[in-house]
């Protein structure tokens, strides 16, 4: 999905078929299924538009933004994720709330609102439906903790009672089938995603050792618990050109010994055949490397380091009778 094909999926709720109805859930610390919150009929319509107003904003407006993979996430700003990973369980919930008429009520006599971690919210109209994630604050829920005040007539009285405030942001996207992650780094913090970033990793190693190109994989093993870096060892595994091409290993490291970047900050084996990747900056540029991001303008010579790596599809120029002529 690109940025445009994001935007039509969402064009619904600017001109529903229908009603554009909201329904919310919360999600609840130790509780399998979320709980459907009965919000009184009045407020639901100020609610709907909070949120339609802020998918224009966070998303429908964002023109300069892309879509990228989640397996090939990476430092640059302006980007959406499509999930494309091990799916966490809370994040199924997404799909799973839609048209589970089962799902009870939340109950005030059995539920606490300071039990709730997050929220769902769906919007839908005759033929459409998404469904956004949104992870509560600490501010969200009035009174989980400490001594609160409130103003009664003319002094201050102790409020012991807890209130749910329902802002606008949210983290995650359902739409057309597909998870779109508007806040990485909030998603980093939640729901098991470390999890499936490490086990991707993992794997990503396994691809990495097979190359025979690494004289220490145990150096690159120990930055797996790193999020930060687990990603990058996700999207080598899953996208590097450098991985897919079969570049033989001696090439790869007559590049290293070469580039200005590289040939004074990677060590390699006694016997010039591997990288002896014994500092954090080696392991990051080894990283660059296989993902191809450190290039060579062949115009100016110059050379960048670069994320944003948009491929070309070089076509035979056509020839007909007309431009012959």
């Amino acid at each position: 999905m690109n940025k445009q094909e994001l935007n039509t999926a969402l064009d619904f709720l600017n001109a529903p078929q229908g009603e554009l109805q909201v329904i919310f859930y919360a999600v609840i610390d130790g509780v399998d299924e979320p709980k459907k919150l009965d919000i009184k009929s009045e407020d639901l319509p100020e609610l709907r538009n909070l949120f339609v107003d802020a998918i224009k904003s966070f998303v429908i407006d964002k023109t300069d933004f892309v879509v990228l993979p989640l397996s090939s996430a990476d430092e640059r700003g302006k980007c959406f994720y499509q999930y494309d990973l091990e799916i966490p369980q809370e994040l199924e919930l997404l799909e799973n709330v839609i048209g589970n008429d089962n799902l009870q009520n939340f109950n005030f006599s059995s539920n606490q609102l300071s039990g709730i971690d997050s929220l769902i919210i769906v919007l839908a109209d005759d033929n459409h439906e998404i469904s956004l994630f949104k992870k509560l604050s600490p501010v969200e829920i009035v009174g989980r903790g400490g001594f609160m005040l409130w103003k009664s007539n003319q002094r201050f009285e102790r409020f012991k009672d807890q209130m749910l405030r329902i802002s606008s942001r949210f983290q995650v996207l359902r739409v057309a089938g597909e998870l779109i992650i508007i806040d990485l780094s909030a998603i980093e913090k939640s729901f098991g995603f470390h999890d499936v970033i490490t086990r991707e990793a993992t794997a990503s190693l396994s691809v990495i050792e097979k190359m025979e190109l690494v004289s220490n994989m145990d150096s690159l093993a120990e930055l797996v618990s790193d999020v930060s870096f687990a990603r990058k060892l996700t999207k080598v595994a899953k996208s590097s050109p450098v991985i897919k091409l079969k570049i033989p290993n001696e090439n790869i490291i007559a590049f290293a010994k070469s580039h200005p970047l590289t040939k004074k900050k990677m060590r390699l084996s006694e016997d010039g055949k591997q990288f002896n990747l014994d500092t954090r900056v080696s392991k990051n540029l080894f990283i660059k490397i296989l993902n191809d991001d450190l290039l060579t303008s062949e115009l100016t010579k110059l050379y960048y380091d670069s994320l944003a790596k948009n491929g070309i599809v070089l076509e035979e120029e056509a020839t007909t009778d007309n431009n012959e002529a």
